[in-house]
């Protein structure tokens, strides 16, 4: 055997098997126009819709009964283990005010009048 026998018999394989490819494939035209089947709008509407109602029916009938209207009113106040640490001694000191006396400052006190020793 040679290689140009090898050769034809390669080439006989090989336009066998596109002579059966050809034979199953559709024409390109066939498949390049094909029209697809068109779903309706309205049913995915209606889908949507009926969704919608079916998630706002669960939800009306498991949603928790709300809380009652007036809670008793308790007398305490939450102190935190850590509130200690914003107080700090500037908010201290600053929860009363001062007692200034306008005549001791002496950016504002006013000037003795004259003839006074």
């Amino acid at each position: 055997m040679s290689s140009g026998d090898d050769e034809a018999r390669l080439r006989a394989a090989m336009a066998e098997a596109h002579r059966r490819d050809a034979e199953h494939t559709p024409p390109f035209d066939a498949t390049w126009r094909r029209s697809r089947p068109r779903r309706s709008t309205w049913r995915w509407a209606a889908l949507t819709a009926g969704l919608a109602a079916a998630a706002a029916g669960i939800w009306l009938v498991t949603r928790p009964e709300p809380p009652p209207t007036s809670w008793p009113a308790i007398g305490t106040r939450w102190v935190g283990p850590t509130d200690f640490l914003l107080e700090t001694p500037d908010l201290i000191t600053l929860r009363s005010l001062p007692s200034l006396d306008p005549a001791a400052d002496p950016w504002t006190a006013r000037p003795a009048p004259r003839g006074t020793p």
